[in-house]
């Protein structure tokens, strides 16, 4: 049974949530205190899988709460609850939050997220990946993306556009930024995919806050040094996919979809690369050379892939269970039960295929599921999509 603890300083909206979740108490071990300090002592005294709490509170707040956990606790997911409708708190809470739900927030929204989140953890059977992920408030970012978006940002008329196009290259940034505008604090009614759209939604000041307080580009300090690595090469590739997969659709957005998916598809590597140095380092010495697929090393020396170390960090940032899902099986896409229709996933699978095979992986390290595409229908427009994605690789390259 999944612990829950409920965090406010208010007894009558802890009241309020106690009988709202009544009908959980059988499916969840629920807690509920009064403040921060009596928060951490009850997760002294056993541990919880979830903590939701309110921001603004005396002597702790919300966010100071959360900073303790985080540090303390780091497997446990971390959720804002909260009626503060303050810019600064917001941007507080997205540093040390996986989630950041707003009040009032009704029965049915709070037992999905807080069951999504507690649904991750079957992605995952290694508890010292489970801790680690758990304590990842951001992904790394370029220092070229970096220093591009802090110029662009400096300049005296700053053009929106030209952000998001910056914003769009970087899988790091760009995590961050969904995760912060689809959080309920922006009452955003319909998740927001397109980067750009995101970018504007935001304003510059927002993007411009968010951008100086993670000196995001410090987790790349490490990974420079590995030995077959090259983080300018896996971000070229996820952009050449995000803009594979979504050229797949006429629909905007299953287009989005697919573009986010592919853009984060191989998230999973740079927390490799920034957190665990050492195993990756192995994985990427017995790859080199072979002539079959890569991930299966990742399974064998780790005992999960790329794909579900992304997922798993993303799907705690609630990210949209399609993009999640795309993220977690886009070497295997035909372990997903009961597919009946092509989408994000799908797209992902192929268009990571088709940007390997234009980069110049042989043909026996790409694992292209045929009978996949077979079952969905969609196998005849292979030859359609690989004329696309030459395309799009050689206007990727005039442009560069």
């Amino acid at each position: 049974m999944k612990r829950i603890l409920f965090v406010d300083d208010q007894p009558n909206i802890l009241g309020g949530l106690q009988r709202m979740l009544h009908g959980q108490r059988k499916v969840w071990n629920m807690s509920f205190v009064e403040s921060g300090e009596k928060a951490l002592a009850a997760m002294e005294e056993a541990p919880f899988d979830v903590v939701v709490t309110d921001m603004k509170m005396p002597i702790m707040s919300g966010a100071q709460l959360l900073k303790q956990v985080h540090e303390r606790y780091p497997k446990t997911v971390r959720i804002v609850l909260s009626g503060y409708a303050d810019l600064e708190a917001a941007m507080q809470s997205v540093a040390v939050s996986h989630q950041f739900l707003a009040k009032p927030c009704d029965s049915d929204t709070l037992k999905s997220v807080v069951n999504r989140a507690c649904g991750l953890a079957e992605l995952l059977n290694e508890e010292t990946l489970k801790e680690t992920l758990g304590a990842i408030s951001e992904l790394p970012v370029l220092p070229r993306t970096y220093q591009a978006l802090r110029q662009a940002l400096a300049e005296e008329e700053v053009d929106i556009g030209q952000v998001g196009a910056i914003v769009e290259q970087d899988a790091g940034i760009a995590a961050k930024i969904l995760q912060l505008v689809n959080s309920s604090f922006f009452g955003v009614r319909k998740e927001i995919t397109d980067l750009r759209q995101a970018t504007a939604y935001l304003g510059i000041s927002t993007i411009r806050d968010l951008t100086l307080s993670f000196e995001m580009f410090r987790g790349f300090e490490g990974c420079t040094k590995l030995a077959g690595f090259s983080v300018e090469r896996e971000q070229r590739h996820s952009l050449l996919t995000a803009r594979i997969a979504s050229k797949m659709f006429d629909d905007k957005v299953l287009s989005g979809q697919a573009f986010l998916s592919g853009m984060l598809h191989d998230v999973g590597k740079l927390i490799l690369a920034t957190r665990f140095e050492e195993p990756f380092q192995a994985i990427l010495l017995e790859g080199a050379g072979v002539t079959s697929p890569f991930h299966p090393i990742e399974e064998k020396l780790l005992g999960v892939g790329h794909g579900e170390i992304g997922a798993y960090l993303l799907g705690l940032w609630g990210m949209s269970y399609p993009v999640v899902e795309a993220v977690a099986h886009h070497h295997n896409p035909s372990r997903v039960p009961e597919q009946t229709m092509f989408g994000a996933l799908g797209a992902t699978h192929v268009a990571d295929c088709l940007a390997l095979e234009l980069e110049g992986r042989p043909r026996k390290t790409i694992a292209l599921d045929e009978e996949y595409l077979a079952s969905l229908g969609v196998l005849d427009r292979l030859p359609q999509w690989r004329e696309m994605a030459a395309h799009e690789a050689g206007a990727d390259s005039e442009a560069a």
